[in-house]
């Protein structure tokens, strides 16, 4: 997941009767270079003046046929917004979307900030990032100052004169009175930590009147736990020998009640399995009297069948007996009469019916005696199922003989353990009265004097050489020489090399030591997941890199010769060009170095008319 960071779109000028000047860029790295009063630093300066770090752009000649200014910006959450000031500075306008011109109804914010209003675009911007409603220690009094977002652009917009500067990059402002609040908001930056948390140091008269209110305090609370106590308060030494004895006296208790309630346990575990062996019986029984019902409808079918059968055995007898007599009805002879089956059909047909009859005789002596044998069984559970009953009102009449036993213990432990419980909590009175006392002895004897304790101003030291490391590594990135023995001094606050401190150095050393100090502290913020705006801009870092002969900063220093034979250039820009998150924005005068394509967002202000682009603003000529 990305960081959450502000992405700078497009910085744009308008007017009546003009072309508009818009400079667009690109979320990653930014190159814009070219010739001297191009309007590379003016950028600088208009983006401080966007953002509200400054009330008033520089008035040249350039800017006045341009009325308005529009500062396109990606918020932390995504959104597209448009900031509208005038040229001439005071209030803003906060469009939605990437505009430069008035689309929709805008939002109006204060350019000032304040700590009670919403509707500035200080605490928009500040809120953007979670750092809306912080405050900064401003003195050694702890006298504290709320955070505006013009405390913090001097760390994403470094201008020319700064970056190259002998003052330290973190005390920017460059008054002592700021100092503090300076060095502390370095601190918020790097730790998260505000100065919400820090106590105003008071005057001995208010120490004093403190102190008499304390007091006050403390002998109400002591009058409270007399009162509490009674008249007549136990003695300690004999509520701790009886708080002792009442500790033994529940030890034992709790081995009875123990014993007693383990005893309920398993004889209640052994109530449980009997009635369940019970209803295990008593399911069996049930299904064995179902069967048997069916078995008794079966045996009635098998006699019912056997009487069917028996009554054709008897017919076909008699027909097969009386098969060679005369008709009983007419006389005739048995040669004489017509019968539709033979007699050996009669045959055959009792030959069936009795054969059919010994089987179903066999099948019900096979049934019955199943049924005998099922019968068997039911009598045999209905005599285990009186068993285990009994034996179960046998350990019922054990639960109910135990159960008071377990019961008194219970009752007595619960009385002295409330005994107990109430002893405990005289004892605590005792013991909080003591403190009470002691607390009143250190204040009725401590004497307001003068305050000598010195709140903690800036970052500590291992903050500093964590910084200091990071500092190192992106210095050894741009394959700055001796970068390893590079570090963050806390005396200066300031980056020093093989321990010389960076005012000591020539303009472009102290330049790119400034600018490493810039890029360190947005990428020790993001690996710590703190907060950071997300972007940098740096006017001249690679300040060595100037032909002496032409620049007005003059001949190179010694250090800046043994730095410019250096791969520092291509280096510094592969670098920056390979942050994630992060928006740079260089401004140079020296052209970059090749092998840069594609990795870059590159614009060249020639200052030639009819050249690329001429600069920030077009010539005079091209704006009537």
């Amino acid at each position: 997941m990305s960081a959450p960071r502000f992405i700078i779109r497009h910085l744009t000028f308008s007017g009546p009767n003009v072309e508009e000047a818009r400079l667009d860029l690109g979320p990653g790295l930014n190159i814009v270079y070219g010739a001297s009063n191009t309007g590379k630093s003016f950028t600088a300066k208009a983006l401080n003046f966007m953002l509200a770090g400054i009330s008033k752009l520089p008035q040249t000649d350039e800017i006045k046929p341009f009325t308005a200014a529009w500062l396109g910006l990606t918020l932390p959450d995504g959104r597209d917004v448009t900031l509208y000031r005038s040229t001439k500075g005071g209030d803003f306008r906060l469009f939605e979307g990437l505009v430069s011109a008035e689309v929709g109804t805008p939002t109006a914010l204060l350019g000032s900030a304040d700590a009670d209003k919403q509707d500035t675009v200080s605490h928009v911007l500040l809120d953007a990032i979670g750092w809306s409603g912080k405050v900064i220690v401003r003195n050694g009094d702890a006298e504290k100052e709320n955070l505006k977002i013009r405390h913090v652009l001097p760390y994403v917009i470094v201008s020319e004169t700064d970056i190259m500067s002998e003052a330290n990059p973190v005390n920017h402002s460059r008054q002592h009175t700021n100092r503090t609040l300076e060095s502390n908001l370095l601190r918020f930056i790097l730790t998260g930590h505000d100065g919400a948390a820090a106590v105003t140091v008071v005057g001995r008269k208010e120490q004093r009147v403190a102190n008499a209110a304390k007091l006050e305090i403390v002998d109400e609370w002591i009058a409270q736990i007399d009162g509490e106590l009674g008249e007549t308060p136990p003695d300690r030494k004999e509520l701790s020998n009886q708080m002792k004895r009442l500790a033994t006296t529940l030890a034992g208790l709790q081995d009875h009640l123990r014993a007693a309630q383990e005893q309920l346990d398993q004889l209640v575990a052994q109530r449980r399995s009997l009635l369940d062996q019970r209803r295990e019986i008593e399911d069996r029984g049930g299904e064995l009297a179902l069967t048997l019902n069916r078995f008794t409808l079966l045996d009635q079918t098998y006699t019912n069948d056997l009487d069917r059968l028996q009554s054709l055995e008897e017919s076909g007898f008699l027909l097969l007996a009386r098969a060679d007599r005369d008709c009983p009805v007419c006389g005739a002879p048995s040669n004489a009469q017509r019968h539709r089956h033979a007699p050996d059909e009669f045959g055959r047909a009792y030959s069936a019916a009795a054969a059919e009859v010994r089987k179903v005789r066999m099948e019900q002596r096979d049934l019955r005696r199943t049924m005998a044998s099922l019968d068997a069984e039911s009598s045999g559970l209905c005599t285990t199922a009186k068993r285990l009953w009994a034996e179960v009102q046998d350990i019922e009449k054990q639960i109910e003989e135990a159960r008071p036993a377990e019961t008194s213990l219970r009752s007595d432990f619960s009385a002295i353990l409330e005994k107990q419980t109430e002893l405990r909590r005289v004892e605590d009175l005792f013991l909080r009265r003591d403190r009470l006392v002691v607390r009143r002895s250190q204040i009725a004897s401590s004497k307001p004097k003068k305050n000598e304790a010195k709140l903690s101003v800036g970052i500590d030291g291992p903050t500093a050489y964590a910084l200091g490391r990071k500092v190192a590594e992106v210095l050894e990135a741009w394959k700055f020489p001796a970068a390893k023995e590079a570090q963050f001094d806390l005396e200066t606050n300031d980056i020093t090399i093989g321990g010389k401190v960076r005012a000591d150095n020539g303009k472009g050393v102290r330049a790119i030591l400034h600018a490493a100090f810039n890029v360190a502290l947005l990428l020790y913020c993001r690996e710590q997941k703190l907060p950071h705006p997300g972007f940098i801009v740096l006017d001249t870092p690679l300040l060595t890199y100037r032909e002496p002969l032409t620049s007005r900063h003059g001949e190179l220093s010694e250090d800046e010769s043994r730095m410019k034979q250096a791969p520092v250039a291509l280096s510094f820009y592969q670098h920056l060009s390979g942050l994630e998150d992060a928006q740079i924005i260089v401004l140079e005068n020296a052209d970059p170095p090749e092998g840069l394509e594609g990795a870059a967002s590159v614009q060249v202000f020639t200052g030639r008319e009819g050249d690329n682009r001429y600069g920030l603003f077009p010539p005079a000529k091209r704006l009537l």
